[in-house]
């Protein structure tokens, strides 16, 4: 099927000029680039149509009740996976907090065992300075993945900005027994040291850590 590339009319393929508006059809192109330009239109749209569904499906609100076929349909579709990608990447811009525990929440309606939205959910929960409620995500997204030695990492760094050094500093030594060379946590003890102004051993562990 051929088109006029100028106002798309149908050709029937031996034209050499279009009679609808009277362009010269002189080469194959010019009747194939209509087409082209529709299937590449049309690949934009159902991109935005993608985008605005999900936008939609954001604003639902999250405290109504999910029955199971609804929650079975969307671990099909494995809508938690694409909650918690958009709330990966939108950790890392200041003031989208709420937004990144919003969509944390709703990656956890549909699979309460997830355990990156409970260590992404701390992580905002911790920008916030509401630093009790992070420690309880974090603690809950170790509890499903005892691997992850950042949410450990984070947990230290949380109960250290609440004032809790003694549990800061537990927090890192189990850190330091599975890695004994964590720049992380040498310096994050050393940190916390600092605070308690016990100089000593905070140039003990900024040393370590260097």
């Amino acid at each position: 099927m051929k088109f006029c590339y100028e106002c798309g009319y149908k050709l029937e393929g031996y034209e050499k000029v279009c009679p609808e508006c009277g362009t010269e059809l002189k080469r194959p192109e010019d009747t194939e680039f209509f087409v082209e330009s529709i299937f590449n239109q049309l690949a934009e749209d159902l991109d935005q149509i993608k985008n605005n569904a999900l936008d939609m499906l954001d604003e639902m609100d999250i405290e109504d009740a999910i029955d199971d076929f609804s929650i079975n349909s969307k671990k099909a579709l494995n809508r938690d996976a694409d909650y918690i990608n958009r709330a990966r990447k939108k950790l890392n811009n200041s003031g989208e907090e709420e937004r990144v525990i919003y969509l944390c929440k709703k990656a956890l309606l549909i699979d309460d065992l997830n355990w990156e939205a409970y260590y992404l959910k701390g992580r905002a929960l911790i920008n916030l300075k509401r630093y009790d409620e992070a420690i309880n995500d974090l603690i809950n997204s170790l509890a499903l993945n005892d691997d992850n030695i950042d949410a450990r990492l984070y947990i230290a760094k949380a109960a250290h900005l609440n004032g809790d050094f003694n549990y800061a500093l537990q927090v890192y030594d189990s850190v330091l027994s599975i890695d004994e060379k964590s720049f992380e946590a040498l310096n994050g003890k050393a940190l916390v040291y600092f605070d308690k102004k016990d100089f000593l051993e905070a140039d003990k562990f900024f040393k370590k850590a260097c």
